[in-house]
Formats: C-alpha cells, structure tokens, sequence
C-alpha cells in the first residue's frame, strides 16, 4: 500500500518541480494566463525536457499510481480507468502548435488530455458508486468528480477562461493524488487510509 503512495506522492513532486523549472525557464511563459501545454509547444525553449518530464514521465507516474490504487480498491474497472489518464496524460506530449490548434498535432495533443480526463472522470465515478469500498474514500472521489464538472461547467458557461480551466483541473487531478498518496503513506489498513 505504502508503493503506491509513493510513487502518487513522487509523480506530484515531478510535477510540480517539472513546472517551477521549466515555467522559470520560460520567460514568455505566466503561471497565471498561459496553458501549461504551451511549455511543451512547438517552438518553445526547453519544449522537449518538459515533454519528456512534465508530460511523459509524469504520465507514466499517473499509469501506475492509478492501476494500483484501483487494484488496492478491489476494482478492476477503475484501476484500468485511472491507468487510462495516465496514458492520456503522457500523450500530451505531442507538442501543439499554438499557432496553427487546428493541426494534426494539435488536435491529438487536445484529444490525448480529453480522453484522459473522461477516463479519470469515469474511474473517479466508479470509485463512487462501488459500495464495497469505504464510504469517505467514496464520497472523495464523488466530491473531486463534482468539482471537475463545475470547472468544465464554468467555462462553458463562460465564467472563466480556458486557461484558468486547465489549471483547476490540474488542482484537482493532482491535489486528488497528492491527497490519496499521503493517506496510503500514512496508513496501515485501506479504512484507516479512508479516515484521512
């Protein structure tokens, strides 16, 4: 159980290190009002490092930490589910033209992410409404599902922009497994991992 939160814990770390380092060494990139995908782009400096540690390896991190956690959950479907993000996230990087969105490339790096988060959205609803698993664990799940419907929402419903959208529902992906990895960590039975 304790694998499984770190390698969760550890994939969070590399993300948030991947960002700090390469939006640094970005200077046309702002935290605040630009895509994350936009470090990865074509034409950007460093584009290939953060690909290969902010979207692959990460992606990678995501594969595992999902599958495991769904099997620790006893549910095959959403073990397979969550692994599914992780490989939509990992093929995000295929850098996309921020000039040209409507490319082949740019097309498939948006359908890579799409795919992905219907995916952990699915497994997420999943978790849900499996009552062989603990309640709290559940309800997290549910709670995290329903934020993430209220950041798509909002944007279609053009209360905030795309770009703020990308970053809530980084939060909300990375703050579920940053939050589930350090109850596995700190945790000695899957109910006690609920409690926390």
């Amino acid at each position: 159980m304790k694998i499984i939160g770190i390698i969760g814990l550890t994939t969070v770390l590399l993300l948030f290190a991947s960002l700090l380092i390469f939006g640094n060494l970005n200077k046309d990139f702002s935290f605040f009002q630009d895509y994350i995908s936009s470090l990865g782009a074509k034409g950007a400096p460093f584009a290939l490092g953060w690909n290969i540690c902010g979207f692959v390896l990460v992606g990678l991190g995501l594969v595992g930490f999902g599958f495991m956690y769904g099997l620790l959950l006893k549910d095959k479907i959403a073990a397979v589910c969550l692994s599914l993000f992780g490989t939509g996230y990992a093929f995000t990087a295929i850098p996309m033209d921020m000039e040209l969105t409507n490319s082949a490339v740019s097309k498939a790096h948006v359908l890579a992410i799409c795919l992905g988060l219907a995916a952990w959205f699915v497994g997420l609803s999943r978790i849900g409404f499996n009552l062989k698993i603990h309640k709290n664990i559940r309800n997290r799940a549910n709670i995290t599902a329903f934020l993430l419907t209220i950041a798509m929402t909002g944007y279609l419903a053009g209360l905030w922009s795309m770009p703020f959208t990308h970053w809530l529902v980084f939060g909300l992906v990375f703050g579920w497994t940053a939050f589930t990895s350090f109850g596995l960590l700190t945790s000695t039975t899957i109910n006690d991992t609920a409690e926390r």
